[in-house]
C-alpha cells in the first residue's frame, strides 16, 4: 500500500481559523446517523476474515483500515 502524506486527509481543515464551518454539525449528524443504525434492526460488525491490528501513537488507532459489514438481525 501506497504511503499517503501527513496531511492527505484533513476533511475538517486544520486548527483554529482554517477549520471547517460545519465541523460541528457534520460530527452530531454522523453520530446521529451511526446511533440509528446501531438501534435499527441491522447488526454492525468486522467484514470476514478481517483482523485488526492497533498502533500506538499519540492516540490508537488501525494498523489498515478497517472493513464493516451490516447484516440483518434474526
Amino acid at each position: 500500500m501506497q504511503q499517503l502524506p501527513a496531511y492527505a486527509f484533513e476533511p475538517f481543515g486544520f486548527a483554529g481559523k482554517r477549520t471547517c464551518p460545519g465541523r460541528e454539525c457534520a460530527l452530531a449528524a454522523v453520530s446521529v446517523m451511526l446511533a440509528k443504525l446501531l438501534r435499527s434492526d441491522l447488526r454492525l460488525g468486522l467484514a470476514p476474515d478481517q483482523t485488526v491490528t492497533p498502533q500506538y501513537d499519540l492516540t490508537g488507532k488501525p494498523e489498515d483500515e478497517v472493513w464493516i459489514s451490516l447484516d440483518k438481525r434474526n
